[in-house]
Formats: structure tokens, C-alpha cells, sequence
């Protein structure tokens, strides 16, 4: 797997995958599964996308909420999921500010996309205005495809970073960890 920055690394043709990712958790995993099989059916990259931060740590400090792995772990993972590539982005002010048109137009002149992957909940661009229905419309008219996936749900509740954050204050670590799919390592401070 190969891992990259802002600017260092680029493809003629990729599955692209979008998210946080953190916690690697079931519901991602999902978007990565979904991703590597059209990497493998097209012989191209699987890209996945993401920030080095929660957007909220820059929007909203106080609200941001405690990651739940470290950045290599989340990287281990991603590699584990089958990720060629991996492009870790900055969260700044910049890319805050990026229209989703314009967000859109950078990951097609990037990575060339023959898809772009997003889980059914995801959202970019400024202030959060792009949704899977944007990336829809923009995928049609730049020529790729968006493949929407929709949300993991185990015994009736879906998957989600926040339900694992809460199983954790709880002290379900059990729980939490069948929710991640794999083990969880507790962070030291």
C-alpha cells in the first residue's frame, strides 16, 4: 500500500472511496469491500480518501469527538481492507472553504475515477452541502460512477462511530468491538 499526502501521488484511473474512516468499523469496511471488487473487476487502484482529522476538530473544537484509533492504526486497517492507496488530507481551512463542484473537479483531475464510493450518509464540501445525490449529479456529468452504500445495520442498529464511542463510555467494549469487526486498542493519551 501506498501513502500519500497532498500532492504526491496521482492515477490515470481509480475506484475512489470517500469517508473519515474512523474506527474502520463494519459500515466502512462495507464501502471498502464494495470499492475493491470494482478495483478488481477493472484491474485499477482502489483509492481511499480521507482527512487526518475529524472535519469538527477545526468547525466546532468542542464538539469534535475523540478518534477511535490512531492514524496507523486506521492505516493498518485500510491496508487490511485491501486500500492501494491511501491519501491522507489536511483538514484546513482551505479545504473547508472548497465548494463541492470544485472538491468534485480536484479528485477527477487527481485520480481519474471510473467510481467514486460514499457511504449513503456522506457529505462534502462547504459547509457539508455536498450529498450522495451531489456527487450523483456531478459523477454523471464528469463520467464517473457513484455507487452509494447503504448503512450497515447489525441486530436492528446501524453502525456508526458514535454508537461505538457511546458503547465504549458505557464500558461495552464487547459490543463495540463486534460493531468495529475488530479489536478495539484503547489510546493512551
Amino acid at each position: 500500500m501506498r501513502i500519500c499526502g497532498n500532492d504526491t501521488l496521482h492515477t490515470e484511473a481509480s475506484v475512489l472511496v470517500l469517508g473519515m474512516f474512523d474506527g474502520v468499523h463494519r459500515g466502512h469496511q462495507a464501502l471498502m469491500q464494495k470499492a475493491r471488487a470494482l478495483a478488481d473487476e477493472w484491474d485499477i487502484p482502489m483509492v481511499v480518501m480521507t482527512f487526518d482529522r475529524h472535519p469538527l476538530s477545526l468547525i466546532a473544537p468542542a464538539m469534535a469527538p475523540p478518534m477511535l484509533t490512531t492514524p496507523e492504526e486506521r492505516l493498518r486497517l485500510m491496508e487490511e481492507q485491501g486500500a492501494d492507496i491511501v491519501c491522507v488530507i489536511p483538514f484546513t481551512e482551505t479545504v473547508r472553504e472548497i465548494a463541492p463542484e470544485e472538491f468534485v473537479r480536484l479528485l477527477v483531475a487527481r485520480w481519474h475515477p471510473k467510481a467514486i464510493v460514499i457511504g449513503y450518509n456522506y457529505n462534502f464540501g462547504r459547509h457539508g452541502k455536498g450529498t450522495p445525490d451531489t456527487m450523483r449529479r456531478l459523477g454523471g456529468a464528469a463520467g464517473f460512477e457513484t455507487v452509494v452504500v447503504p448503512e450497515v445495520r447489525i441486530q436492528g442498529e446501524t453502525v456508526s462511530s458514535t454508537r461505538i464511542r457511546k458503547l465504549l463510555t458505557e464500558g461495552n467494549t464487547a459490543e463495540a468491538e463486534r460493531l468495529l469487526g475488530h479489536p478495539y486498542r484503547q489510546k493512551t493519551p
